[in-house]
């Protein structure tokens, strides 16, 4: 079978979509399909010659010579790419960027069955009043978005926030994002160091500014604490202006952006994940990503991370935005040994059993044959019938 992915972002670049985009690509052809990628072009310090050779990549530059997400990509582009791959099934990803709803128009329009991945959960995505009528303002994006055959959310809050958006006749179904369980693995021998880790944006939803607060509690509890930030973004001048003023400077380290390859050993490296964020997280990579290397997560109750977290089972809950609560929570786990060693094995079961890319890419092709059988004579074999090795804890 041949698969098309659509995403505003290249997949080498950093990000969540991203992330999901290329590990689905390279599942994917792990299990025989064929597998394309069409994207914005590449900017900043991205080679696009480097790409993984697992799957080809072709890149749209924008209508106006402005590559910017605000500017539509080139439509003609992307039909001849489309036309050209001829894939059997197109499936898109983020519902509220021009290239992967373009991709879909044209799909629509060359019967190629389709589905499209939200990534989204805005904040009060549950107020049904309030986005039911803004929809109907952005009838472009629920024109668009409805294009689609099926809609899968990464988590509940996403699908909520999606239905505000689509017609009922729009089969819409919950599958979480992945995580590579192979690359991200606990360390063979625990370190010592009490280290607190925060991986993501440095903006104001992202909550970044409310772990720095707790810290400065955290460190008179806790005097051999450290928190290393990794991460870019408008708040790092404000945040490290907090970090002098706090007397914080030599227990907070801050790295920018790190290269994927070193992202497993930063995780080994600490002893908690600390995912603060105030409001609009559909799903949450990082945290993911931390289970998997076996490190507890303390993150906010808000949006799809308190369906990821199970409170006190394996990793805590806290209220957003609240810097005193959290310097509890990190506090506890940093002291009380017992708890940190059993949230720590319960994330990394949860994470291989619930999570793993070995387990979401076989529902998301169980999506792709559905499609693809109502649309055409050829029968794929099952998701049943194909050989399942069950991944192993470790």
């Amino acid at each position: 079978m041949r698969v098309l992915l659509a995403s505003e972002w290249h997949p080498l670049s950093v990000g969540g979509v991203q992330t999901h985009v290329r590990e689905l690509a390279e599942s994917l052809v792990k299990r025989g399909f064929e597998v394309f990628v069409i994207s914005r072009i590449c900017g900043g310090k991205i080679n696009c010659e480097s790409h993984n050779s697992l799957f080809k990549t072709y890149t749209v530059s924008s209508i106006f010579p402005f590559d910017i997400i605000l500017v539509p990509p080139d439509p003609f582009k992307i039909r001849e790419i489309v036309e050209k791959i001829r894939p059997d099934v197109v499936h898109a990803h983020h519902a509220f960027t021009f290239l992967p709803l373009i991709t879909l128009r044209i799909a629509e329009s060359l019967s190629i069955p389709r589905i499209l991945t939200n990534h989204s959960a805005a904040a009060g995505y549950d107020y049904n009043v309030f986005w039911r009528t803004s929809s109907y303002i952005l009838i472009p994006y629920r024109k668009y978005i409805s294009k689609a055959n099926t809609i899968i959310s990464v988590s509940r809050a996403a699908d909520k926030f999606i239905s505000h958006f689509v017609n009922n006749s729009v089969k819409r179904v919950i599958i979480p994002n992945g995580i590579n369980t192979k690359r991200f693995t606990p360390p063979v021998r625990e370190v010592g160091d009490l280290r607190v880790l925060f991986v993501g944006r440095l903006v104001y939803r992202k909550g970044v500014h409310v772990l720095l607060k707790s810290f400065s509690r955290v460190s008179l509890e806790v005097p051999e604490a450290r928190l290393t930030i990794v991460g870019k973004g408008y708040l790092e001048p404000l945040l490290r202006g907090l970090a002098s003023i706090m007397d914080l400077k030599e227990r907070v380290e801050f790295k920018g952006f790190i290269d994927e390859a070193l992202k497993p050993e930063i995780y080994r490296e600490s002893r908690i994940l600390v995912v603060p964020s105030i409001y609009g997280e559909s799903f949450g990579i990082v945290v993911l990503e931390g289970m998997a290397s076996g490190r507890p997560v303390i993150a906010s109750n808000t949006g799809g991370l308190s369906e990821i977290v199970e409170d006190g089972v394996n990793g805590l809950l806290v209220e957003p935005g609240n810097p005193y609560e959290l310097a509890d929570k990190i506090i506890l786990l940093l002291e009380d040994r017992k708890l940190w060693k059993r949230l720590s094995v319960n994330a990394r079961i949860e994470a291989v059993l619930k999570y793993s890319w070995d387990v979401v890419v076989e529902k998301i092709i169980g999506m792709y044959e559905g499609l693809y059988s109502n649309n055409s004579t050829p029968k794929i074999v099952s998701s049943s019938k194909r050989i399942f090795k069950a991944p192993a804890l470790r």
